[in-house]
This record gives structure tokens, sequence and C-alpha cells, in this order.
């Protein structure tokens, strides 16, 4: 057997019980109000491993250190998903879909996606037969980036997901990179999001794909919000952007 195939066997061996001893050794106190001074639990998972078994050699330790980072990463990550939203998981079963409900159309936000896709289509016309100066093509592509950015990474990877940090000057330009886009306010975009991936495929889903391809994809916007949309969204727990003073901006 190979040395990376040992490593990877005394790992799947150890692994479980020492995420296990890791865990129950930590003080809940201190993940709550001390999250600075707290040992992580990579830390301690390394300690164990290095206390466990000392036929390891630097190269092999340095593999099986990074395997229970990223074993313990996953962990964490995981369970941080399942504290934001809803406090009480709720199966999917227990709401399910009606499709006898009948959808409220709201016509004022039919013709205005009706007509950003005309002019959408116009200004490709123009842009694609040089009526247009190029600096002016440049800006417009320049805004798509950066309207994109701010949802896919400020929007969904950061505040709806909590994926990553950022730093003060990054929050400002990725909030005003999201109003470029025109998707609501942050705070309503985040909370339907989080809704979306507590109550999938249900009627409190703000767009269950239970119900088409088009629905999900732009219908749900084109009409009232379920119910269970508006009762479920309550629920979400939103106390991370209440506390932070820039998104509550935008939101007013």
């Amino acid at each position: 057997m190979g040395a990376d195939s040992q490593t990877k066997t005394i790992l799947c061996a150890k692994t479980p019980e020492l995420i296990e001893t890791a865990i129950a050794d930590r003080k809940p106190e201190q993940s709550q109000t001390d999250p600075h001074s707290r040992a992580s639990t990579a830390d301690i998972l390394v300690a164990e491993l290095s206390q466990s078994d000392s036929t390891l050699s630097g190269e092999q330790f340095e593999k099986a250190l990074q395997t229970c980072s990223n074993v313990v990463h996953e962990a964490e990550v995981d369970r941080k998903l399942k504290e934001i939203g809803s406090a009480t998981p709720i199966l999917p079963s227990e709401i399910g879909t009606d499709f006898n409900f009948k959808r409220e159309i709201v016509w004022k936000n039919v013709v205005g996606f009706l007509l950003l896709h005309i002019c959408g289509w116009v200004g490709l016309h123009l842009a694609f037969w040089r009526y247009c100066d190029y600096r002016t093509t440049l800006y417009t592509m320049w805004l798509m980036y950066a309207s994109g950015q701010g949802v896919t990474m400020g929007a969904h990877r950061l505040w709806s997901h909590r994926a990553f940090k950022a730093k003060l000057w990054l929050r400002i330009i990725l909030l005003w990179m999201h109003t470029l886009a025109g998707q609501n306010c942050l705070y309503v975009w985040v909370r339907d999001h989080r809704q979306h991936h507590k109550f999938s495929d249900t009627d409190a889903d703000p767009h269950n794909a239970n119900r088409g391809f088009f629905f999900s994809h732009i219908g749900w916007l084109l009409s009232r919000k379920h119910p269970k949309v508006i009762e479920y969204g309550k629920k979400i727990d939103m106390s991370d952007l209440e506390a932070d003073p820039l998104i509550m901006f935008q939101k007013e």
C-alpha cells in the first residue's frame, strides 16, 4: 500500500472519532461569546491526530492536516447554513404545492419586463450595427459585468450564504453593484433566496420549480406572492442584515 493510500486509510478510520472528540471538547460559552480566543475545531483535530498516530511522515501529516481542515470547514459551513433561515426546520412535505392555486398577475411588472427586454434588443441592434460609440458599448458591457457581480458575489455568496467575509470598502462596492442590477433591494433578495433554500419546491418557495420552468425563471416576478411565501418569509432570520446600516439604508 502506498503512502497516499495509507494516509487516506488512517484518516478514514480516525476522522469521525476525532471530529466527535473535538466537538465534544469545545465549550459552548466560548463558541458564542469569544470566537477569537477559543481553539478551533481544526486545531483540536490536528492535536488529536498528532497524538493518536506517530507513524505518519512529515509529508503525510501535512496531507492529514489539510484533509482534517477541509472536513471541519465543510462541517462548520453546513452548521452555519442550518442556522440561517427559520428557527424550526420545515420539511417540504409539510407544505407541499397547491396546483389549484390561482395566481394574480401584476400587470405593471409584465409591462416593465416587456419594455426592458425590448430596450435590450434595440440596444443590441444599435451596438451590432455600430450606431453606438464604442465607448458606450464598452460602458454597457462593464455595467452588465458589475451588476452581475453585485448579484452573484454580493447578494448570493456574501450576504445570502455568508460564504466569505468582506471588509467595509468591498461591501460598499458590492452593494452599489447590486443596486445597478435593479433586482429589488438587497434585503428582499437575500430573504427570498434564504427562503428558497429553506422551503425548496413548495408553496413557501418564492420561485417554486414545481410550477414549471417559466414560473421559476421569471413568472414568479410577474405575479403576487403565494400566501405561504408571505407567511414563511416572516420566519426567516434576517438579523445579520438588519444589524448592517448599509443594507438597511439601501432598503429604505
